[in-house]
């Protein structure tokens, strides 16, 4: 059956996953090696795009190519199986779990068209009783990627790599998957723990140890010295060195030194000066809080380690220090000594000194200067985009 599948996020819960999801839907989240979206296209070999809030529709566009449409809630992470019970979905009939929550709808063409109008899935219900691998809350990025890496894997259906003796590096294990463009030499690849995964271009320099499973994003370069420990997600275009655990970034980011990222979710275009760290464990061993949008408070994860979530291009400085369970919003610009706040909202820039609004005309000068040096597409849409959070979020920013 040829069919259309469109990730649907334009509901309130939503704001649980920001900052991540400020500048994107929820189906463009990176977790395992894929997006969700990407995890969609390769399983169903279908079309897919979103239906999300009104500010990203520009660059984020509704473009369903099928007559029949599959309406899917954008946390929902795919499997076979659910692909099938989608795939086999009664029409205008809405499936939800056991807690009542929406999943998917199929609908024609012509109805989805009045569906968006009205903005509302108000369809019988049926009921799909079991498990359904979703992200609920921030943590989950760095939660369930261990599994996803395997996950995508599998639905890409690639085809393990044979080194008996190469370039003077160690392996452990035979579960690896290495483009045959890649840069490598004296690296430690340990598939004892899971698979490792790098994709075309990358750079792996002299001394740097990956313990699957992980993933290492087209044309990422790993500095000597990086030790990447087991559930590591490193997205396309990345600099990375010092140590990663439980950590997933999504792409076009830099931690070109050393330091320490563990149970971290980082966004696009950030950079992490030399010798940050974050911490993911508090000293008296109780559960780690973190801020959360919607509430507008601290939320109890219920997680003993959880560390640090950052929005797209926000910038430490150099021995930039992390408290345990910190959320940095989109465009901060953080420089101080003392442990960076809890919360850092977004635009905002904050020194030992003082703490004030990042101004927006310079965001996008700095954004513009970087792009062309680092021959990046900075659209339109994106200014409008930025401009949009920077307005919504004025009031988090009490300084």
């Amino acid at each position: 059956m040829s069919i259309s599948i469109v990730l649907f996020d334009n509901f309130e819960e939503r704001a649980n996953l920001l900052p991540l999801v400020a500048t994107r839907p929820i189906g463009n989240l990176r977790i395992g090696a894929l997006t969700i979206n990407q995890k969609w296209k390769v399983l169903s070999s279908q079309d897919v795009s979103y239906l999300t809030v009104d500010y990203l529709q520009e660059k984020f566009p509704c473009n369903p190519l099928q007559p029949v449409i599959i309406l899917v809630n954008a946390c929902i992470l795919p499997t076979k199986d659910l692909l099938e019970t989608f795939l086999n979905l009664e029409f205008n009939c809405n499936l939800v779990d056991e807690q009542g929550k929406w999943l998917a709808v199929k609908v024609m063409k012509e109805d989805f068209l009045l569906l968006q109008q009205r903005k509302r899935l108000d369809y019988p219900e049926t009921c799909l009783i079991g498990d359904i691998p979703r992200i609920k809350y921030l943590e989950d990025v760095f939660l369930l990627n261990e599994k996803q890496i395997a996950v995508d894997i599998e639905h890409l259906k690639l085809q393990k790599s044979v080194f008996i003796d190469y370039q003077n590096s160690i392996f452990y294990g035979d579960d690896l998957y290495l483009h045959d463009s890649i840069q490598f030499e004296q690296v430690t690849l340990d598939t004892r723990t899971g698979p490792v995964y790098v994709e075309e271009d990358v750079i792996i320099e002299p001394g740097v140890i990956i313990k699957g499973p992980a993933y290492i994003g087209k044309g990422s370069r790993l500095k000597s010295g990086t030790v990447i420990y087991p559930n590591v997600t490193i997205g396309p275009n990345c600099t990375i060195s010092g140590e990663l655990n439980n950590t997933v970034i999504w792409g076009n980011s830099s931690k070109g030194h050393y330091g320490y990222l563990g149970c971290a979710v980082i966004g696009e275009g950030c950079n992490l000066g030399a010798g940050t760290s974050n911490s993911n464990l508090k000293n008296d061993w109780s559960e780690v809080k973190v801020y959360n949008y919607q509430s507008n408070d601290f939320r109890n994860t219920g997680l003993l380690k959880c560390g640090v979530f950052i929005g797209d291009h926000s910038m430490l400085a150099i021995s930039s220090k992390i408290n345990t369970g910190t959320v940095i919003g989109v465009g901060a610009q953080i420089a101080m000594s003392n442990f960076i706040p809890k919360f850092v909202s977004d635009f905002s820039w904050i020194t030992d000194a003082k703490s004030e609004s990042y101004m927006f005309t310079k965001f996008i000068e700095m954004l513009t200067r970087k792009a062309q040096i680092k021959k990046e597409n900075l659209t339109a849409e994106d200014k409008e985009i930025f401009e949009y959070i920077y307005r919504q979020k004025e009031s988090l920013r009490n300084y």
